[in-house]
């Protein structure tokens, strides 16, 4: 299975019905995370301050990435120069990204080509492409996150050893059991779960191990799914374990639901809050049957 296929699979939600996107009235309002609705500016004061900056998508919708590329300009806008990490790039393409950066090339087109981007899995690059223009017009640099696929799969199969920054408690690894379990379709063999913790942890690890290398200076922000991007056992959980005390920021950007309307209907049974220090709820991108398309993945 490819990476992206992962990825996508891990952090998307279960397939809906067709969502009627004008009668939701959750479109375009933001929350905090404990659902109390704030104003836009409330996040751009916010990312402003934060020493990281985690912006939590769902990969295929152009929308997400329009709020990213916003969310830097604000930052950028005030004189931050934050470092930019992608989940979406491997460390052994980090060198195409220092070539780009070292040529002075301003072909952000071209940058998806370089960087094998659909090729790889991953949604249109054109999509994305406001997020690397909002960076370069700041001069920011751009940074790989992720593990290389080799690195993945050797971690999943026990070939290389793992240690987490931060463990997990049970109460965790269930949750997250649990969230893995659904987003695959219940497809996945019970023997897989284990493993498949194990290299989240160890993605999570390196989208914050790039936060902190690359950051030094003026901060990161973090372009990911928002799996990973949540607080309670995402990139933010190995943050805080490694740099505790500084000011972290999650946001997670929601797709709405057909009939969920109030923010109570997001939260996990039995939860009230969601894991992110703010929410923006946005229409939903299309409406394909994502286990569908994993049911023919795996041959099922």
């Amino acid at each position: 299975m490819r990476i992206a296929a992962l990825a996508l699979a891990a952090l998307l939600p279960l397939p809906l019905p067709a969502v009627r996107a004008a009668d939701n009235p959750l479109i375009g309002t933001v929350w905090s995370g404990t659902g109390e609705a704030v104003a836009d500016e409330t996040v751009e004061e916010a990312v402003r301050a934060a020493d990281y900056v985690l912006i939590g998508e769902i990969h295929d919708n152009p929308e997400h990435h329009a709020i990213q590329a916003r969310l830097i300009r604000a930052m950028t806008e005030a004189g931050r120069q934050p470092a930019v990490v992608f989940e979406m790039v491997p460390r052994g393409l980090q060198s195409e990204l220092d070539d780009f950066e070292a040529e002075g090339s301003r072909d952000v087109a071209g940058l998806g080509q370089r960087l094998k981007w659909e090729e790889r899995g991953w949604p249109n690059w054109s999509t994305y492409q406001p997020i690397a223009e909002a960076a370069l017009a700041a001069h920011l640099s751009l940074y790989a996150g992720d593990l290389d696929r080799e690195t993945i799969r050797a971690i999943g199969k026990g070939e290389r050893p793992f240690e987490p920054a931060a463990a997990y408690s049970d109460a965790m690894r269930e949750n997250l059991a649990e969230e893995l379990r659904i987003s695959h379709c219940d497809l996945l063999p019970d023997e897989a779960i284990g493993p498949m913790i194990k290299v989240q942890q160890a993605r999570d690890t390196a989208m914050a191990t790039a936060m902190l290398d690359y950051g030094v200076e003026d901060g990161a922000v973090l372009i990911s799914g928002s799996g990973h991007a949540r607080k309670d056992r995402g990139v933010p959980f190995v943050l805080a374990a490694r740099e505790p005390g500084r000011y972290v920021v999650s946001i997670g950007l929601m797709e709405v639901r057909d009939g969920a309307t109030e923010f109570s209907d997001y939260p996990d049974e039995g939860e009230t809050a969601l894991p992110f220090d703010f929410v923006m709820f946005t229409a939903r991108a299309n409406d394909i049957d994502h286990c569908a398309a994993l049911k023919k993945q795996m041959g099922k």
